[in-house]
């Protein structure tokens, strides 16, 4: 799996309209080249082109490990990130219910990125945040 990465002659033509293209990337760094991808909530229940195009469109993959997040694997999916076997090293994101070993850090690229969220830490914020956004 390819990191994203921009051409130099691509980012000084286009890098306005990249950021234009792509509500769903934004673009950091002193040179505006480190690209930032941002999920929306609005992709778990909606099935809108533009979002699902920017994994699609970079090849983005993820898996679940250890773990069964409907919600993640929803939100992942339909922003064109596509799932590959556990045991596949040809991923993006990693996303984990417990701790990786030391080895299995160690041996990640410099593209691959890991989330790693107990389910029960998960719940425990999502409590204590609710009193303070419930609506009625």
């Amino acid at each position: 799996m390819p990191a994203v990465i921009r051409d130099k002659e691509d980012s000084e033509s286009s890098s306005e309209d990249e950021q234009e293209d792509h509500p769903c990337i934004a673009w950091s760094g002193l040179s505006r080249t480190i690209p930032v991808l941002l999920f929306v909530p609005e992709a778990a229940v909606s099935k809108d082109g533009n979002i699902c195009s920017v994994g699609e469109r970079y090849n983005m993959a993820f898996k679940i490990v250890r773990t069964e997040s409907r919600l993640v694997r929803g939100i992942l999916t339909n922003h064109g990130f596509h799932e590959v076997h556990p045991n596949s090293n040809d991923f993006n994101l990693m996303w984990t219910g417990s701790h990786l070993k030391p080895y299995i850090l160690r041996s990640l690229q410099d593209f691959q990125k890991v989330n790693h969220f107990p389910r029960y830490k998960i719940w425990l914020k999502y409590t204590s945040v609710l009193p303070l956004f419930y609506v009625i």
